[in-house]
């Protein structure tokens, strides 16, 4: 198994480290992080996808006006989950599945350049998602980045808490191992 750190988006808002701790200058710099993992008979597994090719489109709707002016995205297609697998020798096809921290637009907006692979996440995120009752859930949640995406696998806490977060303890379609 290999283990890839991708970045998959940068976000330079104003306030520097007033917005995040450390950045110097007037800008902070904020990443997509973004694992892929290379599996022997599973093929690539991908955790979060980052903004998506769709996305990085200036004058493109899939991504709420005020975040993209909060957070001062920088529209570089070269971060794409996509294209950077594509670097790495790989075709789209190849992400067999793909794992979600949570739907906010930063973590979900790639699932549309692999409409193949199985999405995994926690069904409360599903279900939080489709609440779309106050300007932040509708400005988090961009279903045009994934909405027209299948393959969805919602899956129930079960198991030990992992540092007080709920746990998985096997996902379909790939090994505990």
């Amino acid at each position: 198994m290999k283990v890839h750190h991708l970045n998959c988006g940068c976000m330079c808002p104003y306030g520097g480290a007033l917005y995040d701790g450390f950045s110097k200058g007037l800008k902070a710099h904020l990443v997509c992080h973004c694992l892929l993992i290379e599996t022997a008979s599973h093929g690539l597994v991908l955790v979060d996808t980052g903004f998506g090719s769709e996305d990085l489109r200036p004058a493109g709707s899939r991504i709420a006006t005020f975040f993209k002016i909060m957070n001062n995205i920088q529209y570089d297609r070269s971060l794409t989950a996509l294209s950077q697998i594509q670097a790495l020798g790989f075709n789209a096809s190849d992400v067999r599945h793909i794992i979600l921290t949570h739907l906010d637009f930063d973590h979900a907006g790639g699932l549309s350049d692999f409409p193949q692979a199985q999405i995994h996440l926690m069904q409360r995120e599903i279900d939080t998602s489709r609440q779309r009752h106050s300007w932040l859930t509708r400005s988090r949640y961009r279903p045009g980045q994934w909405g027209a995406t299948s393959g969805w696998v919602g899956y129930q806490a079960a198991g030990e808490k992992w540092f007080g977060f709920d746990a998985v303890t096997a996902l379909k379609g790939l090994p505990l191992k």
